[in-house]
């Protein structure tokens, strides 16, 4: 199975997923911002190819396309549709480091010629990526905020009264949650960055050995 196939089959399992969902949501009456996540989650799964394409002029590569298109709809609809955001305590920390890594994947891909990022580790490149997942985990809150000024939803738990670690009650639990997803969103783009780094360091190390494997042949 080609690349192209495999992000075909992932495309058609959720948005096999997603419209069946949405079917039940209306059947359930699982309420308009629900069904709004959803939305948003279709549109992404079917748009983000044609953007990428478009405003980039390239493609991404299978499996940083795949893991967009599920995060999305994993974080987007799913984690509000069966409220996972408050059930789980580590999912909203593993969402948020993931996206963090996601970002620099993504950027590395789309800001940086194939060229670039053979030629060396590049420690500017690398810095700039840490930055760009950096500066993404600041947007994701104002993507947040405004998702619950349009849907009504809590995803920023402004409205949950929680207590810290030791016991104290927050001014606002809605900071702290927020302080959380930047702290992890920018953890993520860390290591995103040290994935990178790695993959640069074994790929240059690959190359090296089959250059000195043609020379002695």
């Amino acid at each position: 199975m080609t690349g192209k196939q495999k992000a075909a089959a992932v495309r058609l399992i959720l948005n096999t997923y997603l419209l069946a969902s949405m079917v039940a949501d209306v059947i359930l009456d699982a309420g308009l911002a629900i069904r709004f996540y959803s939305l948003i989650a279709l549109v992404i799964v079917n748009a983000l190819a044609p953007f990428v394409k478009k405003v980039f002029r390239t493609e991404l590569s299978t499996g940083v396309y795949a893991f967009i298109l599920v995060f999305a709809v994993v974080g987007t609809y799913t984690g509000n549709r069966f409220d996972l955001y408050h059930r789980f305590f580590a999912y909203d920390i593993a969402l948020h480091l993931l996206s963090g890594i996601m970002i620099v994947l993504a950027a590395d891909e789309l800001l940086f010629p194939a060229a670039v990022r053979n030629a060396s580790t590049a420690p500017w490149r690398i810095f700039i990526l840490a930055m760009i997942g950096i500066a993404g985990a600041a947007i994701w809150e104002i993507c947040e905020f405004s998702l619950d000024i349009i849907t009504g939803e809590d995803v920023q738990r402004n409205l949950i009264e929680e207590k810290e670690i030791f016991g104290r009650s927050w001014q606002n639990s809605g900071v702290k949650d927020t302080m959380n997803d930047m702290i992890n969103g920018t953890a993520g783009a860390l290591a995103g960055a040290i994935l990178v780094f790695i993959k640069n360091i074994m790929s240059k190390s690959h190359r090296k050995k089959d250059r000195s494997v043609l020379y002695y042949q």
